[in-house]
């Protein structure tokens, strides 16, 4: 009884290594792959972008849209989008004087992000 209750408790212990590791590793990944859009309000009218995901990561941000004053916005336009990429988070920093332009970038890659992990 005693070499019974031994296995049993070293395949008991065997079980659940194999199961925390299991948990540990994911083949799905973060995000469903693909090209996801949004749109939010800046300061002129709606900004629309895109952004592109593997499985694992940001790849790319698209501004496709906007009536963004271009000597006001020009800057977060350029700057936002690859700091979401090398950050690979919505939350940066904003361009000062394009507040809203930059939070209207950083509202609609949190949509698209949204939209990638729900798949």
């Amino acid at each position: 009884m005693g070499t019974a209750r031994k296995f049993a408790a070293g395949l008991s212990g065997l079980i659940c290594a194999a199961m925390l590791l299991a948990g540990c590793t994911s083949e799905d990944g973060i995000y469903q792959p693909g090209n996801y859009t949004a749109s939010a309000a800046g300061y002129a009218g709606d900004v629309t972008v895109e952004v592109e995901f593997d499985s694992e990561k940001i790849l790319s941000v698209t501004i496709l849209e906007h009536n963004e004053t271009p000597t006001v916005a020009d800057k977060a336009l350029e700057e936002i989008p690859g700091q979401i990429v090398e950050q690979q988070t919505s939350e940066v920093d904003a361009v000062t004087s394009a507040t809203l332009t930059s939070e209207a970038i950083k509202t609609t890659v949190a949509d698209c992000i949204r939209q990638a992990k729900q798949g």
